[in-house]
């Protein structure tokens, strides 16, 4: 975890030393009024309930982000094997396969040539014959039908 998301705490947790040892530091030189050494020991006390207060926080908010992250490899695990369904029921060889997941993250033509070693112009036609199979007219249309079904997947009812 990253030191800043704990600044707050740390400030908090100063502030509560300070008094601590104001307060054991007023009674044992017995000059200050006991008004004083009241006051001082009611900021300790809320210093020390806020700085609880933004830890539990603080340990909240990571088991939110753990459970995001969780879903979001979940989702993305889920979305992956609806693509490779329907890549499947499109009857997509293995190369039309590997060049449609590179269009849909968004690789151009030559991006995807030089990945996979092969000619620019073969990409174009593996490309063609992927949204012909797939009844899309381009990437954007090939796109868009695995972002609806991202866009209708109910996270919290699991796969």
């Amino acid at each position: 975890m990253k030191l800043k998301q704990y600044y707050p705490a740390i400030i908090l947790a100063s502030a509560t030393l300070f008094f601590a040892y104001d307060i054991v530091a007023d009674f044992l030189e017995d000059g200050e009024s006991m008004l004083h050494v009241v006051i001082e020991s009611l900021v300790f006390i809320a210093i020390l309930i806020v700085l609880l207060v933004e830890l539990r926080r603080v340990s909240h908010l990571q088991v939110e982000v753990r459970l995001e992250r969780d879903k979001t490899a979940r989702l993305s695990g889920e979305l992956l094997s609806v693509m490779r369904g329907q890549f499947s029921d499109w009857g997509l060889s293995p190369s039309e396969y590997e060049v449609a997941l590179l269009l849909i993250k968004g690789l151009s033509m030559k991006e995807i040539s030089l990945a996979r070693g092969v000619k620019e112009k073969t990409v174009r036609q593996q490309a063609t014959g992927i949204y012909a199979k797939s009844g899309y007219a381009g990437r954007h249309e090939l796109v868009a039908h695995f972002i609806e079904d991202l866009m209708s997947y109910d996270v919290g009812a699991g796969p």
